[in-house]
């Protein structure tokens, strides 16, 4: 990751960098924001294990390319609403098994973010998922 991005500190200040980069002429630094904001925003909530964190990236990165693809801040309420209500792995475990976020793949490859999306979560923590779902 560029120094650039590594400093800033603020998910919002990340949004403004990758704007002005992607203005710029500079895209891999926009797609580095990007996913850093993802981080930011992760590490703020908080979580016991691995895989949880893990998850609430996987949640925040779905975020991040529902709001690239429709060009505005978008929030997955109903994915929180199934983690209030099931618990993080185990809206993980939904979420994978209903495939709904076949869309949002493309996106989130084209920000550099594969490794956040929820099939990635389950396939790096497959005995937390599937201990979570029984």
């Amino acid at each position: 990751m560029h120094e650039l991005v590594e400093r800033i500190k603020e998910p919002e200040l990340c949004y403004v960098f990758a704007k002005n980069a992607a203005r710029r002429g500079h895209p891999e630094l926009a797609t580095q924001a990007h996913r850093r904001a993802v981080d930011l925003r992760a590490e703020r909530h908080e979580t016991n294990t691995d895989a949880e964190f893990a998850a609430v990236r996987a949640i925040y990165a779905y975020e991040e390319a529902l709001s690239f693809s429709k060009g505005k801040r978008t929030r997955a309420t109903g994915t929180w609403q199934m983690v209030n209500r099931h618990g993080l792995l185990n809206t993980i475990h939904k979420r994978i098994s209903a495939k709904s976020g076949d869309d949002v793949e493309a996106v989130l490859k084209e920000l550099g973010m594969e490794d956040y999306s929820f099939d990635a979560v389950g396939a790096a923590y497959p005995d937390d998922i599937q201990q979570a779902a029984a």
